[in-house]
């Protein structure tokens, strides 16, 4: 299902650049962080209650406020988590039937993310779809990771993008307002997994211009 959230904005309107966010959005890795968060609490003696493990995914300054001593020591726990799933990522339903459909269309494709690039290369490796995307923005391509818009910018640049026919999709807070902070269209992929980690982001202000809740509904922009 689609909810238009602005009636400025149109379904209809034909977008040449789609940026997407990997974790929760193309891939089903939200369960993953959120195990390797628990661990590296747990690694400090630290309990905490699923809600605020859940605010781990909006920023890692929360972890430092309930007594994290070590924010390098936590993101290696967290990690050491993530590397021993990576074998074990699949792609959400619908993302790789939808990313072909797009890329037959000439739509040119690319993924924005906090994540490091190795670790989103990986898993294309693995899916044989390392070709499907114009360029991969990761964590350490940029100083700035998002709400900040340097790695929107920094893959419209490579692709030499225009705003105004991009759109960029997420499953959180991070990701909506890094696209409204680069002025570009937004849409908040809500799966129902996904809401069990971003419950909040109903009370999201500004509101993203779109909502999703099957993947395949972005066919729907072309």
């Amino acid at each position: 299902m689609i909810v238009n959230y602005f009636s400025s904005k149109t379904m209809n309107k034909k977008y040449q650049y789609i940026l997407f966010d990997w974790d929760g959005c193309l891939v089903d890795t939200l369960p993953i962080w959120f195990q390797g968060m628990k661990e590296g609490l747990k690694y400090f003696n630290i309990s905490a209650s699923d809600d605020i493990v859940k605010r781990g995914f909006q920023g890692w300054d929360i972890f430092t406020e309930i007594g994290v001593s070590s924010m390098e020591v936590f993101t290696s726990k967290v990690y050491d988590c993530v590397n021993r799933n990576l074998y074990n990522v699949n792609f959400n339903d619908g993302v790789l039937d939808t990313l072909s459909l797009l890329k037959q269309q000439g739509v040119k494709l690319a993924i924005v993310t906090s994540t490091e690039r190795e670790k989103v290369n990986t898993v294309l490796e693995r899916y044989s779809m390392t070709n499907i995307f114009e360029c991969i923005v990761g964590r350490n391509d940029v100083k700035k990771h998002k709400p900040d818009a340097e790695g929107v910018n920094k893959a419209l640049d490579i692709m030499n993008g225009d705003k105004c026919n991009t759109i960029i999709i997420g499953d959180s807070e991070v990701d909506i307002k890094a696209g409204q902070n680069a002025g570009i269209t937004t849409i908040w992929f809500s799966s129902e997994s996904n809401r069990k980690y971003h419950s909040y982001m109903a009370d999201i202000n500004p509101a993203p211009d779109f909502v999703v809740s099957n993947f395949s509904d972005i066919m729907n922009l072309n």
